[in-house]
């Protein structure tokens, strides 16, 4: 057969595609000859590539969400948290609407896969889950059970379980009572009961939560250094010697002018294979606590005083002053007092030191030194120092320090 004449019937063909449909059966031989055509197996430019005809129609997608890959478990008391994020698209990528139904399952070691709840997740959204163990998995040794989740669609099928995550079933540790806070000025002092017989690898984690800090921190005070930036949660942990409880711990690291609440909870780890789990028990009751600084800084020492005279200062004498400087954290500036000897002699009685610096609370003493550089000559002066921490706080006086400014 002539394949240009087969050429033209296609395009026929085509044409008649865009005419009423009685247009199309008079010419339907056209077709039949394309037909023929085809069945004897020769090779025609078929209309459908030409005529802007739809493309062949898809499977309808199964929506099945894809699977989660983030599962994690974690023993508390009587229930292990599970947490993941909730798939938001299915296995074809499509946008996922509405709820998703998450079958969760849990599988105590030697035991097929028990489904224990089917819950609805917001798609692309964390979501969480607290399994309340059995009785039967709540004593005897701790041993590891292992968790799985299916995100199903509407008939109940999934694109394949989640990743395994392992927790702690068995006896949980006792929780800890009659948890305590008080300020010292080493930091905070925390207390509870103390009990023996704990199990192996017992440990005390004290979790530390910044509420608020103190409303003067945010001020700005001359010569004070800026509030200490810290992390909202901290966590400190105890462990036991040879699992003796000692009912009391140190936060040194907190800070002054804080509000934390504390709580407590005694930890079990126990080493499954190459992982590391653990079960915590119930938290204690939080405990706040406002970290008020009410403790003052050590007196100044070293306390030495130099006379300048004035035929060595352009004709104006002055005395120097300097000191060991205080090693607390929160120290803010010192206090210099000053006495006038001459006067005492002459009125026969010890009259009070006179503060001399810092002359203008804008600019106070922060370091460990100063310049009098109002003395007289001839006259004979005590000097002392006082340390002042952030909270105003001021320490006791430093021992006197007696000295003569050289007279002309």
């Amino acid at each position: 057969m002539d394949l240009s004449l087969i050429s033209g019937v296609a395009a026929r063909v085509c044409d008649m595609a865009a005419r009423t449909p009685d247009a199309i059966l008079r010419h339907k031989r056209w077709a039949l000859g394309i037909a023929m055509a085809v069945t004897f197996g020769i090779a025609v430019p078929v209309c459908t590539l030409g005529c802007g005809m739809a493309a062949s129609p898809q499977p309808p997608s199964l929506q099945l969400p894809t699977a989660v890959r983030d599962l994690t478990a974690a023993s508390v008391g009587n229930q292990v948290s599970l947490h993941w994020d909730t798939p938001s698209e299915t296995t074809d990528k499509l946008k996922i609407r509405g709820p998703v139904r998450v079958r969760i399952c849990r599988q105590p070691a030697g035991m097929p896969c028990e489904t224990v709840a089917t819950i609805a997740a917001t798609p692309g959204k964390p979501a969480d889950y607290a399994d309340a163990l059995p009785s039967t998995l709540l004593t005897g040794p701790l041993h590891a059970i292992n968790y799985q989740i299916f995100a199903v669609n509407k008939h109940g099928r999934s694109a394949g379980p989640s990743n395994t995550a392992a927790a702690l079933a068995g006896e949980a540790p006792p929780p800890i009572q009659d948890l305590t806070a008080t300020m010292a000025e080493r930091g905070v002092v925390l207390r509870w009961r103390s009990i023996t017989n704990l199990q192996p690898d017992t440990s005390i984690w004290l979790q530390r939560t910044l509420l608020r800090p103190e409303s003067h921190l945010n001020r700005k005070i001359p010569g004070v250094l800026p509030p200490v930036s810290e992390p909202a949660e901290q966590t400190l942990r105890i462990e036991l010697d040879t699992g003796r409880d000692p009912g009391t711990a140190l936060d040194s690291s907190a800070v002054f002018s804080r509000r934390y609440q504390y709580v407590a909870t005694r930890i079990v780890e126990l080493s499954a294979g190459a992982r590391l789990l653990a079960m915590a028990s119930a938290p204690s009751p939080p405990v706040t606590i406002l970290t008020r600084d009410t403790f003052p800084p050590a007196a100044p020492i070293g306390l030495a005083v130099v006379p300048v005279p004035e035929a060595l200062n352009g004709g104006k004498p002055e005395v120097d002053l300097s000191w060991s400087a205080n090693s607390e954290p929160d120290l803010a500036h010192y206090l210099v007092y000053r006495r006038d000897v001459n006067i005492d002699d002459s009125l026969s009685k010890k009259s009070a030191a006179e503060q001399i610096a810092p002359e203008n609370p804008q600019s106070p003493v922060v370091a460990p030194a100063f310049r009098d550089m109002h003395v007289q000559p001839g006259h004979t002066y005590a000097y002392s120092v006082v340390a002042v921490d952030n909270a105003g706080n001021k320490s006791s006086i430093s021992p006197e320090i007696m000295v003569t400014v050289p007279s002309r």
